[in-house]
């Protein structure tokens, strides 16, 4: 992340070493969703569109349905890699305190606002209880793998990633563990594209 325009041709020099990298993703850092919505997300095709949109991004009031109508200013940029995306999924992680268990929920409508999703189309949202004191069972990861339609390779990533990903929930004590987008790439990998974590104050030692 960077906070001065200044420092963005070295960030976007770093990453095109170290992954290769010929297009970026430049995103504004602030604690709102709905930023892409907002023009606080933008795809750059080379690294002058990179510096451009970083300028432009930097300093902007950005305003999305979190931030209400006075918005948040941007003093962050996280500038990455852009990656080809041939399916979008959503992954959260929370409390079902009804309950008394962690519930974890995924969707092939990734990208969009949950909520969106909860209200129009509910049926696209598939859930699994976890017990804490068990933790998230194999089959669970099964259910939640065939849940999105994934098969082979793709379909083993994402057992491990639901397991990994329960283990970070459970032992950064988050109450809400959600990625959004969580993407298969036309190379028919599975990435955490975006994530939000939220932890109990409560647990902090």
């Amino acid at each position: 992340m960077i906070s001065d325009a200044k420092d963005a041709p070295g960030a976007i020099d770093q990453i095109s070493t170290q992954f290769g990298a010929t297009q970026y993703v430049v995103k504004a850092q602030i604690h709102a969703g709905g930023r892409g919505k907002g023009g606080g997300v933008k795809f750059s095709p080379d690294r002058e569109s990179a510096l451009k949109n970083v300028d432009s991004i930097l300093g902007m009031t950005l305003i999305t349905h979190q931030t209400g109508e006075e918005g948040q200013k941007v003093r962050k940029v996280m500038i990455t890699e852009a990656c080809d995306i041939a399916k979008e999924f959503y992954v959260a992680i929370t409390l079902d305190r009804a309950k008394g268990r962690d519930v974890i929920m995924v969707s092939t409508e990734g990208g969009v606002d949950i909520e969106e999703v909860a209200e129009k189309t509910p049926e696209k949202i598939q859930k699994i209880w976890v017990a804490p004191a068990v933790g998230i069972q194999g089959y669970q990861c099964w259910q939640l793998a065939y849940a999105l339609g994934l098969e082979g390779d793709v379909f083993k990533q994402a057992l491990s990633l639901f397991a990994k990903l329960y283990r970070c929930y459970q032992t950064t004590d988050a109450s809400i563990v959600e990625v959004n987008p969580l993407v298969l790439t036309d190379q028919d990998t599975l990435i955490a594209l975006d994530a939000k974590f939220n932890f109990d104050g409560n647990a902090l030692y």
